[in-house]
């Protein structure tokens, strides 16, 4: 019997069609869970860098669909005949791509742009979707290909937690074929026990990051975080007037970094293409020759001219700044090289800067 590994995260998502596949077929196999901490420094072992990952015999490969399609040959859940197979990929596609037009809303960077594309995903997107697959299951028994169990159904019972999570919904409530197809995977003896003895998966409030937990009592929102630890560090402002100019310069870096994340992280690529010309020749420079001005009448520092965690945050955030534009942002603007420059030579945060572990950004 071959030796099988899935890599993933401490999440279903994406993973748990290949463990449901595997547990199906009592395949025994390693479910290696990564934390965070410990991706940057496998992920250039991993096949293009990303997860999950399938190991056979110490043979690694990607891409979630394949993969599940290989464990279904080995388990008999694949199609009796090419013409079987070809129902079962169209209909994987179609729930595929309805992750990811799902996925596209859920991860958008901007808050209004998110909102206004929200009202198409509900009104239009997941209702169209969820019917045809409803209409899919009850001409099919239950099942979304050949009127029997494939791993079509696995797949999408296997992810169903997952969309639900980025639609902060339960998607198959209203629709009772769809509910009978989730009932007619999760029955299964293999597959209840699976369910019965994963782990615990990840949570966090919202179900965002990062997270800062303080005795045990974990909170979301970064700016919100930062300015309750510059609160506990001596960073913060000594009265009302100081701290509303320290979150005016915040919330203006802020909407910096936003403007920047729509583009980078815009995935249309002609779309894209248009979006970075004004990003380039007018969002950026407009941003940075202000945020110079201001570093230099306040003496290297970007607020009431002295340290305080708006520097530390500008800081913070530049190095992943300059990941998404592709650019050294303050390569000919020197009071905010000297604002970073400042942070960076604290002594802790220089202490820290030695010690933290390699990542990505």
């Amino acid at each position: 019997m071959p030796d099988y590994k899935v890599y993933y995260f401490n999440v279903k998502a994406l993973g748990e069609p290949l463990r449901f596949l595997l547990s199906y077929g009592n395949l025994p196999f390693d479910d290696i869970r990564i934390t965070r901490e410990e991706w940057p420094a496998l992920k250039p072992t991993m096949p293009m860098g990303q997860m999950p990952i399938l190991s056979v015999d110490g043979k690694k490969v990607h891409q979630s669909v394949a993969m599940s399609r290989y464990l279904a040959k080995q388990v008999g859940l694949a199609g009796a005949d090419d013409w079987e197979n070809l129902m079962i990929d169209t209909v994987v596609d179609t729930v595929n791509d309805f992750r990811l037009k799902i996925a596209v809303v859920s991860y958008e960077p901007d808050d209004d742009v998110k909102e206004k594309k929200l009202v198409t995903l509900n009104n239009e997107v997941i209702p169209f979707y969820l019917e045809k697959l409803d209409d899919i299951a009850r001409d099919n028994n239950g099942h979304l290909a050949n009127g029997k169990l494939t791993w079509a159904d696995l797949y999408f019972v296997g992810i169903l937690d997952y969309l639900n999570y980025m639609t902060k919904s339960d998607l198959v409530a209203n629709h009772p074929n769809l509910q009978r197809l989730v009932d007619n995977v999760t029955s299964i003896d293999s597959i209840a026990a699976w369910i019965a003895k994963r782990p615990q998966t990840d949570t966090m409030p919202m179900g965002q990051m990062p997270v800062l937990e303080v005795d045990g009592k974990r909170v979301h929102q970064s700016l919100a975080m930062c300015r309750y630890v510059a609160k506990q560090v001596g960073l913060a402002g000594a009265n009302p007037l100081e701290e509303l100019q320290i979150d005016a310069i915040v919330d203006t870096i802020n909407d910096f970094r936003l403007k920047i994340a729509i583009v980078a992280y815009e995935p249309d690529d002609i779309v894209k293409e248009k979006k970075m010309i004004t990003l380039n020749n007018e969002v950026i420079p407009f941003y940075l020759t202000k945020l110079n001005v201001i570093a230099k009448e306040n003496s290297g520092h970007l607020v009431l001219g002295k340290t305080t965690w708006a520097d530390v945050y500008f800081a913070g955030i530049v190095d992943y700044l300059n990941y998404l534009t592709k650019i050294n942002l303050l390569e000919n603007f020197p009071n905010l090289q000297e604002c970073v420059t400042k942070v960076l030579e604290n002594d802790n945060i220089k202490a820290y800067i030695a010690k933290r572990p390699i990542t990505e950004v």
